[in-house]
């Protein structure tokens, strides 16, 4: 879920910030929710931060321009918010995003991606989904011509079931086939539709996790 305050609200959080220590300006990092990656480090001013937390999309100011800018203003890649964290002296922010695209514009997933001692990939989890949610969500309120997700779902919600029925059927021909990767990608495909089909509806994940934890506690306590 994304985080999107009231301006009563943005400015009662930012009341607790300490803009003093450095001239008017807060360090903050953005890590990414879905992998726990550290994204960027950058610098807020007050009316940086009000528009982030107002806005739900990261807003920087620049040193280099002397100016706010939202970052995926140009590029599209934007920093969708879902907390923000102030540390021990309320002079650092924290937030937890959901990135969608890359984050840093050499076209890599993390400004931080140049490590001394060579890092494991992690594996992915299920917060997957929340990011891609997330993504579509946010093509739906915000159409762009080149979105496959904006151009199905401005048909109606009748195009995206006739395509979740076209998956369904695709997973069960592959599946009858026996041919293990198509599987995972007709599974993969049915499940984007479906995430389509609940935005579209205006509908969270969390009401699917809800329904299998009330299943799977009724299953589990008869046993």
């Amino acid at each position: 879920m994304i985080l999107q305050l009231s301006e009563e609200e943005a400015e009662k959080f930012i009341e607790k910030v300490d803009f003093i220590k450095s001239d008017g300006l807060v360090p903050m990092i953005a890590q990414d929710a879905s992998s726990d990656k550290v994204l960027t480090q950058a610098f807020m001013n007050r009316e940086a931060l009000k528009l982030t937390l107002t806005t739900g999309k990261m807003h920087y100011w620049s040193r280099k321009r002397k100016k706010i800018w939202l970052k995926g203003e140009t590029s599209g890649h934007h920093s969708l918010v879902q907390n923000v964290i102030l540390d021990c002296d309320n002079d650092a922010l924290l937030f937890t995003i959901q990135q969608i695209g890359v984050c840093c514009h050499t076209g890599n997933q993390t400004c931080f991606h140049k490590p001394m001692i060579p890092e494991k990939e992690k594996n992915l989890d299920a917060r997957i989904l929340e990011r891609i949610f997330e993504v579509i969500k946010d093509r739906i309120k915000n159409p762009r011509s080149d979105s496959y997700i904006s151009k199905i779902t401005a048909k109606g919600e009748d195009a995206v079931l006739q395509k979740i029925g076209e998956e369904a059927t695709e997973l069960i021909l592959a599946v009858k086939s026996q041919a293990s990767e198509a599987v995972a990608y007709e599974a993969t495909d049915l499940i984007f539709h479906m995430l389509t089909l609940f935005a579209q509806r205006n509908m969270e994940l969390k009401e699917i996790f809800k329904e299998l934890e009330r299943r799977h506690l009724q299953k589990t306590q008869r046993s």
